[in-house]
């Protein structure tokens, strides 16, 4: 196994946490559409930081299949967090373009349990990347 990158890993989590934490200004500011995007992008940014902390490549925008390449030693991944990567992943391009919504905007999509969710999904991802890198480095 390659060895652990233990400051690319944190390098990417402190920017997922940034993530989630403007995620929850947006949605206290009412901005659900910005909240969910961000919730996604925090994700995101956790998933592709446990893969190159791990030394895998971890391209693409795709939240769904940034999980599944996860390592399934890991416990509980990738089947643990893949619905909730894919209620993330909806949020990615309809949160942003108007196109993506015809006849509407996204702000008027888009609500405070669209963002409650969003935050709990985001979270607990985080969360999970934590605890599967602390189990890394347990591994002997």
């Amino acid at each position: 196994m390659t060895p652990l990158d233990d400051a690319e890993f944190r390098r990417w989590q402190d920017a997922a946490a940034r993530a989630l934490a403007a995620a929850g200004v947006q949605r206290d500011a009412g901005y659900h559409e910005w909240a969910c995007f961000l919730c996604e992008q925090g994700a995101q940014l956790a998933v592709k930081g446990l893969l190159h902390g791990l030394g895998l490549g971890a391209w693409g925008h795709d939240l769904g299949a940034l999980v599944a390449r996860v390592p399934s030693e890991l416990e509980g991944w990738p089947q643990g967090h893949a619905r909730a990567a894919e209620r993330l992943a909806r949020f990615y391009i309809p949160t942003r373009y108007p196109d993506a919504v015809p006849g509407a905007i996204p702000g008027l999509r888009f609500d405070a349990e669209d963002s409650a969710s969003a935050l709990a999904d985001a979270g607990a991802i985080l969360d999970a990347v934590e605890d599967g890198w602390r189990q890394l480095r347990a591994a002997p």
